[in-house]
């Protein structure tokens, strides 16, 4: 029997401010591959749309944390 299972990746790297440069350079080594993410149940309630973030962490400090940059697929770049 086949496996049509996708396939996910997930991945989330909380980098100190120090290493600052490396958010960007991740987030465009990654971009790339969201052309190949497919969105399961479009439309649907149930969506599930595959993206990438870039965000200010505050929670080691005891703060919220803020969207920098999300990337969805199928849109591209959404904030």
């Amino acid at each position: 029997m086949a496996d049509n299972r996708d396939f996910r990746i997930r991945m989330d790297i909380a980098l100190p401010p120090a290493a600052a440069g490396h958010a960007g350079a991740i987030r465009d080594a990654l971009t790339p591959f969201l052309q190949h993410g497919v969105v399961i149940h479009e439309g649907e309630s149930n969506e599930e749309r595959g993206f990438i973030s870039v965000e200010r962490c505050g929670h080691r400090i005891g703060e919220e944390c803020t969207i920098v940059e999300r990337y969805e697929v199928g849109a591209g770049q959404v904030i």
